[in-house]
């Protein structure tokens, strides 16, 4: 018996150090969407949930994020389509001497200009600090057939010179320019991507400062005739805009998009208003307003409601849109 008692402690306390390094968490979204498109109404509840498991060993650590989707349609029998559950990221890290080491599948990051959704099977990072300059070299089994730029191996130099982060960034047929600083309390970050192909350039600044509790920015991105902006950092999911053609297929080849936004607190609410405009490559301009209020619950939830109206001289790109989320995170 006593035995049977030492055997079910160590048993405990090896299983406790076991588990001591694994840490789950996660969150979940609730939608509620209703779009007014040139008199065509829908209305939508859609859920997002994430469950992120990291587990650590010294230096090492091993990351992997589950997703579920459900978009529920106003339709016949109230049906559900596009419900799925995936394995996303799933990536180890480790070090190897001053080396960081990161091999597995992730999507890369979002800004202005291009948003990464795309997660390249079989990638690969290494990251090195020399003299204050980190240096990157990262490839992927799917580069090849990526349709983010990224092909072959790529090389990445990041450092800070005088106050301002500077990166550069060499693909195969591609040269990508990040600049940021701020001046005098105004903070201003710049991002480039060249392309040795013609008309695949495109570009984004974002100026920005505060006035007394209230933050003001400015933002414009810009694209040759055969570059698109896809991303959704500052203007918020610009791959969801309608074309003047009334599709909802998001900005096309070529539009610029450019505007300014003011953000404060109110009442314990924070309150954002965004004002911009996609100029079409029809020479038609499409004009977005934006009111976005957030405000954290008593219950550990946050709710946000945004408004977002598009108004455009085709009517069939017209819309009014109100979001309603409940989101928490554990």
């Amino acid at each position: 018996m006593r035995k049977q008692i030492i055997a079910a402690a160590v048993a405990a306390t090896m299983t406790s150090v076991a588990l001591a390094d694994i840490s789950i968490t996660g969150q979940m979204k609730v939608n509620y969407n209703n779009k007014d498109n040139n008199g065509t109404v829908t209305n939508k509840v859609i859920t997002e949930s994430n469950l992120y498991v990291t587990g650590k060993s010294g230096d090492t650590t091993v990351y992997t994020e589950f997703d579920y989707d459900t978009d529920s349609s106003n339709g016949a029998g109230g049906d559900f389509a596009g419900t799925h559950l995936d394995v996303e990221d799933q990536w180890m890290s480790t070090k190897i001497g001053d080396v960081a080491l990161k091999v597995g599948t992730w999507n890369g990051g979002d800004t202005i200009i291009s948003a990464d959704s795309t997660r390249i099977d079989g990638k690969w990072e290494a990251k090195t600090s020399y003299a204050g300059v980190d240096l990157t070299i990262d490839g992927g089994n799917d580069y090849e057939a990526s349709t983010t730029g990224e092909t072959g191996v790529n090389v990445k130099v990041a450092g800070n010179v005088a106050g301002v982060a500077v990166s550069a960034k060499k693909k195969n047929g591609a040269k990508e320019y990040t600049l940021g600083g701020s001046f005098a309390g105004v903070d201003v970050a710049y991002h480039s991507f060249d392309d040795d192909r013609a008309n695949y350039d495109k570009s984004s600044v974002l100026i920005g400062t505060n006035v007394g509790d209230v933050r003001v920015e400015y933002a414009q991105a810009t694209a040759d005739s055969s570059a698109r902006i896809t991303g959704d950092s500052w203007f918020g999911d610009v791959t969801g805009l309608a074309t003047n053609a009334g599709a909802a297929s998001g900005m096309a080849d070529g539009d610029d998009i450019k505007g300014f936004g003011v953000k404060t607190a109110v009442a314990g609410n924070t309150v954002q208003a965004k004002f911009f405009t996609v100029e079409d490559t029809g020479a038609t301009d499409i004009d977005n307003m934006k009111f976005i209020v957030t405000r954290p619950l008593a219950g550990g939830t946050t709710l946000e409601v945004i408004y977002h109206d598009q108004d455009s001289t085709t009517a069939a790109s017209d819309s009014e849109t109100v979001d309603v989320e409940l989101a928490v995170k554990f």
